[in-house]
C-alpha cells in the first residue's frame, strides 16, 4: 500500500506526526470556507477535544505499535468486528433501536470479512502477539467510541466543524509525543515516493475519509455508516485484481458477496434515531 511503502522510509510516529498536522491545516481551510458555522459551546468543545484526542492520538498510538505487534491476518480479523461493538455501543447509548435486519447485517458483514482473510491464506494466529493484538482489539473499542460520542455533536454544530476540532486536537498530543522520532528522523534518507504517499495520506486518507465518516455518521447513523466500514477489504481485493492481477479466491467472492448482503439489510432496517440537523 501507499503508506506501507512511505513507512520504509518514515519512522512511524514521524510519519502520523505529519501527515494528521497537514490534515488539520487542510481541515481548518476548508472550514474557514463554509459559511454560518457554529462555533460549539465550552462544555460541547471539551467533548469534542477529548473525542479527538482518544480518536486521533490513542488510537493511532495503538494501532501503529498494535500493527507492529502483530500479524496483518490477527489484525485485519479483529478490526472486522468494529461494526459489532459501534452497534452494541449505539444502542446501549440509546442512539438507535435496532432491528433484526441490522443486527443480522453487522454480524454478517463481520462473517464476510473473516472469510476474505481466512481465504487469503494469511497466517492467523494469537501465539506470541498477545500485546499487538490487545492493542488491536483495543482499537475496535476506541473508534466506536469516538463515533457514537461524536454523533449529536455532529447533528448540533455540523460534521465539517466537529471534524476540524477533533483533528486539532488529537494532533497535538499525538505531535509532542512523536518529537523524538521527529528528531531523529534521517529527512535526507527520505524518498520522493515517501513524501507522495505522506501527502495523499494526509489530504485523502485522513482528511477526507473522516470528513466523509462523520457526515455519515451524521446523515446515517452510526451503525449504518460501521457497517460500510467493511467494504475496505473488497476495494483492496478489487484493486489487486485489476492493478496486480491477483485474483480473488472462491471464499474471498463469498465473503465479498456476504459484506453486500450485509450492508443491504442495515439499509433496509428500519431504525429510531437521532434527529438529522441542519449543518454540515
Amino acid at each position: 500500500s501507499i503508506i506501507k511503502v512511505a513507512l520504509e522510509d518514515f519512522h512511524p510516529l514521524s510519519f502520523n506526526a505529519i501527515r494528521f498536522t497537514l490534515a488539520s491545516i487542510v481541515l481548518a481551510l476548508a472550514a474557514r470556507t463554509r459559511a454560518g458555522r457554529r462555533k460549539p459551546d465550552r462544555k460541547d468543545l471539551v467533548r469534542l477535544m477529548a473525542l479527538g484526542v482518544l480518536a486521533n492520538c490513542v488510537y493511532q498510538l495503538f494501532f501503529i505499535h498494535g500493527i507492529n505487534l502483530t500479524r496483518a491476518g490477527n489484525a485485519a480479523l479483529i478490526l472486522g468486528a468494529t461494526p459489532v461493538f459501534t452497534t452494541l455501543l449505539s444502542a446501549w447509548r440509546g442512539h438507535e433501536r435496532l432491528g433484526r435486519r441490522a443486527i443480522l447485517g453487522v454480524a454478517a458483514s463481520f462473517l464476510g470479512v473473516s472469510l476474505i482473510v481466512l481465504g487469503s491464506h494469511r497466517t492467523i494466529s494469537f501465539a506470541g502477539t498477545f500485546l499487538g493484538d490487545l492493542l488491536i482489539f483495543s482499537c475496535t473499542l476506541l473508534w466506536p467510541i469516538y463515533s457514537v460520542g461524536l454523533r449529536p455533536l455532529s447533528v448540533k454544530y455540523g460534521s465539517m466543524e466537529c471534524t476540524r476540532i477533533t483533528m486539532i486536537a488529537g494532533t497535538i498530543p499525538l505531535v509532542m509525543i512523536a518529537i523524538p522520532s521527529l528528531l531523529s528522523q534521517s529527512w535526507d534518507r527520505v524518498h520522493v515516493a515517501a513524501w507522495g504517499g505522506l501527502v495523499f495520506s494526509s489530504a485523502g486518507a485522513i482528511a477526507v475519509c473522516y470528513s466523509i465518516w462523520n457526515y455519515g455518521v451524521r446523515r446515517l447513523g452510526n451503525t449504518r455508516t460501521a457497517a460500510y466500514s467493511n467494504i475496505t477489504p473488497v476495494i483492496s481485493l478489487l484493486v489487486a485484481w485489476v492493478v496486480l492481477s491477483e485474483r480473488p479466491l472462491p471464499g474471498q467472492v463469498v465473503g465479498m458477496g456476504i459484506i453486500f448482503a450485509g450492508i443491504y439489510l442495515t439499509r433496509l432496517d428500519q431504525m429510531t434515531e437521532l434527529p438529522t440537523g441542519t449543518g454540515v
